[in-house]
């Protein structure tokens, strides 16, 4: 009986034969992680000019796991839906999203399709079966070119094919589900039309992310669709056309941020009238914004919002997103004594985060437990004058990665986030992120492997 199946026959789960089966080749997997590491340089699996930290083992799903992220994160989407529908049919809400008259605006223009987020990616954290998500990206959510360039990477390592072949692993392209949803939005948005849109991912020309554009780009031209990378400045609209230079487009992949949109109207006037003008289709729409406002999360775990959802949406919502309040909701939730809700921020310091309701990229994020009073003290008083949100400080799971040190494969343990995506409504396979800091951010210097699922060992 070789090692793999004397594993498998005691019930090694993958990740557990994983990492006894690397440290099984001896030096010989020394050379090989150097390898994976060499290729991963010279790919598009950079941030700026800079790779993106990774490591030799992707993230393993088991099915129920799996199963739960599923059925999850294709509730949440749903939830989210009726959440957009209910801030255009009850007034009462509105002000969770404490939207600008400039923001307003743009997003009650209708974008010529009913979905309104169409592409998300759920930063969550699973410990074991315990899910729990705390931000909806919903706007502009990245990674999944990333993904699956890292994941090419790994599966083509042929000195792993043993450990590969004794697994079932299920791969699904998120670049293709990317597609598929950016198509299916493009499909209604023209009445049902088959043709081949010519494609623009658009964001601005100085974001580090471009790498990961390339890769897109690449990937949409082999399945036979035109594709230019644009920064919205350079959006021309001429006799009901949006062009890029003299790239004719009719379907936009928005990466540029909402809110930095909103910084430089004056810039991006074509973009924004051919948005109006139905003269381009942008996915995702402008009206995917509000899902994304961390502010969505108070309201989600809310009591007085559940009468909106059904008792399963309930349940999946208050099972799987923690306690998450606006700081200005503090009136509703605490009383009516600032003082006593100061005292109670100061109280509860190690239980709780703070952070921008509509922040991004780990920017001004505040962990309780890891920051001194007087610095804790400074974040209050930046939450008590703006749109901010507290949040239940969530365990954060640990996973063991292989690196190399002193020419020897040894493990290590980082902090893991588990990501799903969610195109068109439906799950899409998952990212995970890795640091050594509560924040787990690429921005920030954390590393990215992709998720794989493990469907059933033979032989067990």
């Amino acid at each position: 009986m070789d090692k793999l199946t004397k594993l498998q026959s005691l019930g090694r789960n993958a990740e557990d034969t994983y990492d006894r089966f690397l440290l099984g080749q001896g030096h010989d997997m020394v050379r090989v992680v150097s390898q994976f590491e060499e290729r991963v340089h010279q790919s598009l699996f950079k941030y700026g000019r800079f790779a993106i930290p990774t490591f030799f083992k992707p993230y393993f799903l088991t099915p129920r796991q799996e199963k739960l992220v599923k059925n999850v994160t294709e509730t949440i989407a749903r939830i989210l839906e009726k959440v957009i529908r209910i801030y255009f049919e009850d007034p009462s809400v509105r002000r969770i999203f404490d939207l600008s008259k400039e923001a307003e605006e743009l997003i009650n223009i209708d974008p010529g399709y009913k979905r309104n987020v169409n592409i998300a990616r759920f930063d969550s954290f699973l410990d074991g079966e315990n899910l729990k998500l705390i931000e909806l990206n919903t706007d502009s959510p990245a990674g999944m070119g990333y993904a699956d360039l890292l994941e090419d990477i790994f599966f083509e390592t042929h000195e792993i094919e043993d450990f590969l072949h004794a697994f079932h692993f299920r791969r699904e392209s998120r670049r293709q589900k990317l597609l598929e949803s950016l198509l299916g939005a493009y499909g209604e948005f023209r009445g049902g039309s088959t043709h081949n849109p010519r494609i623009a991912i658009v964001d601005w020309r100085t974001v580090k992310t471009r790498p990961e554009f390339e890769a897109l780009k690449a990937y949409f031209e082999e399945k036979g669709f035109p594709t230019t990378i644009a920064d919205p400045r350079d959006l021309r609209l001429q006799q009901g056309k949006l062009y890029h230079e003299d790239f004719q487009i009719d379907l936009i992949y928005r990466r540029v941020i909402f809110n930095e949109l909103l910084e430089k109207l004056d810039e991006v006037k074509d973009f924004i009238e051919a948005y109006r003008k139905h003269a381009v289709c942008v996915v995702n729409s402008f009206r995917s914004k509000l899902a994304g406002t961390k502010a969505v999360l108070s309201m989600l775990t809310t009591p007085e919002y559940d009468h909106f959802f059904t008792e399963e949406e309930n349940k999946i919502k208050s099972e799987n997103i923690p306690w998450t309040r606006r700081v200005l909701d503090a009136d509703h939730f605490y009383g009516t004594k600032k003082v006593f809700f100061i005292d109670f921020l100061k109280d509860e310091k190690d239980h709780l985060v703070m952070k921008p309701s509509e922040g991004y990229g780990a920017k001004d994020i505040t962990v309780g437990f890891e920051t001194r009073e007087d610095d804790w003290n400074r974040a209050i008083d930046k939450a008590l004058k703006s749109n901010w949100v507290l949040q239940e400080l969530v365990r954060i799971p640990f996973m063991n990665v292989p690196i190399v040190i002193n020419n020897k494969l040894e493990f290590v343990r980082k902090k893991v986030s588990l990501n799903p995506f969610c195109f068109g409504g439906r799950y899409a396979t998952c990212l995970a992120r890795l640091s050594e800091e509560t924040v787990i951010n690429v921005s920030h210097g954390g590393g990215l492997i992709p998720s794989v699922s493990e469907e059933e060992v033979h032989n067990r």
